[in-house]
Order: structure tokens, then C-alpha cells, then sequence
């Protein structure tokens, strides 16, 4: 079993650091755009399906009580 070399952990740090891409300005702004997008996407997609789940539980609901007789 070898020892622990710290010069050797370091270098082998170094290069994979260098291996690492940086986006530029541009990127990270049509990126983020595009993430802001889609969470929106998302929000108004759940919003409408809870919105229209809640309407048809509602009819359920109402049309069960009128053939059940209840209050």
C-alpha cells in the first residue's frame, strides 16, 4: 500500500481543474432564461391541471350529494 503524497494529490487536482469548461456571460444568461421558462411552463401547467381536478372533484361531489340526498 503506498503512502499519501499531497504533492501528487495537488497536481492530479490541478489537472482536472484545468479539464473543467466555463461557460461565458452569454450562456449562463440564455441558460437562466431558459430555466425561468420553464419553471413558469411548469407553474402555469400545475395551476391549470389542480384548477380543473378541483372543478371536476367539485361536479363529483355535487352530483353524488343530489343522488344520495345529502346536505
Amino acid at each position: 500500500m503506498s503512502k499519501f503524497n499531497l504533492k501528487e494529490v495537488l497536481g492530479n487536482l490541478r489537472e482536472e481543474y484545468k479539464k473543467i469548461y466555463w461557460p461565458d456571460k452569454i450562456e449562463v444568461y440564455h441558460v437562466t432564461i431558459i430555466v425561468i421558462l420553464m419553471t413558469a411552463f411548469i407553474a402555469i401547467y400545475t395551476l391549470l391541471f389542480d384548477t380543473a381536478f378541483n372543478f371536476v372533484l367539485a361536479k363529483i361531489s355535487d352530483i353524488l350529494k343530489n343522488l344520495i340526498g345529502g346536505a
